[in-house]
């Protein structure tokens, strides 16, 4: 990078969040600014509630920045971090966490005291283990791990009431805890690309559970006991590409063996059919499968079903390879509440970064006529 492009971009990183802090903002954006240190400016931010800090090149994450208390949402995904501070329990408020590709390889058991924590990303960080310490995150309500080293979860995780999006897909998963029943809350289930060779029966306990994903895995047959029909708002379970499928199995309308969709009606039949929570549940559900949400209105939401009437149900994202579990780009949390005036920020710093791409083209002419 040149040093002129270099000045103008640390120039307006700095530009600002200092008006961040003179305008005491609540959001603050510095994706994608090929940030590798974060300015020290930033520390003094402490009316900022949503930090989003991905897609740079940050290999360190120092301590001051844990003195942002009110901070919800804290981006950090797309960078080159190998470690997190012991202090990042200090964020009791934090709501949002995304971690997802950097070369963290642990996840400290700090982790757990961030009490008010619902949405949790730490996709492809090369992760071998969860820390018990996730267990103690009671409010959690979505958690990817996707693409990384795990063998197991830990029994911990299985207290976690709250619960309703979980994937886990592309680890080396060679068995679960008995107690996955605890799930009571489950609502979206994502275990394929593993190495599960029993079907997880205890998971059949969560009497929310609409999708369920073991495609890919060693299932070669389910036990004899084997009965979905409690499960009233099922929506699928998905077994293809397992050895099961080679073999004599039992049939059943909501199981897919094969390509194709199992034939129990639309889902919007479905969602109109339940009622009470159920009819909430199967709505969400189903609407935050199709727009990839880190995470879906809380409780009260779910206690007024006729809200949910409204939302258009599609299907087709169930069988999307990239649904919500893979998580929206972190910029995109929340930006729906954004003000003009930061919605004409953004339009700014995307003048600038365009600046920023044509003038190494334009160094050159500069050099040459002096």
């Amino acid at each position: 990078m040149s040093s002129i492009l270099k000045f103008i971009r640390d120039n307006h990183i700095l530009a600002i969040i200092e008006q961040a802090v003179v305008k005491k903002k609540s959001r603050l954006n510095l994706n994608a600014f090929e940030i590798t240190e974060i300015p020290c400016l930033l520390f003094t931010c402490y009316e900022v509630e949503h930090l989003y800090l991905h897609r740079n090149k940050i290999t360190t994450i120092p301590v001051d920045l844990m003195q942002l208390f009110n901070l919800t949402t804290l981006t950090l995904d797309y960078n080159n971090i190998t470690s997190l501070p012991s202090e990042i329990g200090n964020l009791k408020n934090l709501v949002n966490l995304n971690l997802s590709y950097n070369p963290l390889q642990v996840l400290i058991p700090e982790i757990g005291e961030l009490e008010n924590l619902e949405a949790f990303w730490c996709n492809r960080i090369g992760l071998q283990e969860i820390p018990k310490e996730i267990g103690k995150l009671s409010k959690l309500d979505t958690f990817g791990a996707r693409g990384n080293k795990l063998k197991t979860i830990p029994v911990e995780m299985t207290k976690l009431s709250k619960l309703r999006w979980l994937t886990l897909e592309r680890n080396e998963i060679e068995s679960l805890p008995n107690t996955l029943g605890d799930l009571e809350a489950l609502i979206h289930c994502n275990l394929r690309n593993n190495c599960l060779k029993e079907f997880p029966m205890s998971i059949l306990q969560c009497s929310d559970l609409m999708f369920l994903q073991l495609n890919h895995n060693e299932i070669s047959s389910v036990p004899e006991d084997f009965d979905i029909n409690r499960l009233q708002i099922l929506e699928m379970i998905d077994l293809r590409d397992n050895p099961i499928c080679e073999l004599d199995h039992p049939k059943h309308m909501l199981i897919r063996y094969v390509d194709g969709t199992p034939q129990s009606g639309s889902l919007s039949s479905l969602a109109s059919a339940a009622s009470g929570r159920h009819a909430a549940a199967a709505a969400l559900a189903v609407n935050a499968t199709a727009l990839r949400l880190p995470a879906v209105p809380g409780p009260r939401q779910l206690e007024h079903a006729a809200l949910m009437a409204d939302i258009d149900v599609d299907a087709s994202s169930v069988d999307s390879s990239e649904d919500w579990e893979n998580s929206v780009n972190s910029s995109e949390l929340d930006v729906q509440y954004q003000s003009d005036e930061e919605r004409a920020d953004n339009e700014i710093a995307q003048f600038f970064q365009a600046v920023g791409m044509v003038l190494p083209e334009l160094s050159r002419y500069a050099s040459s006529a002096s």
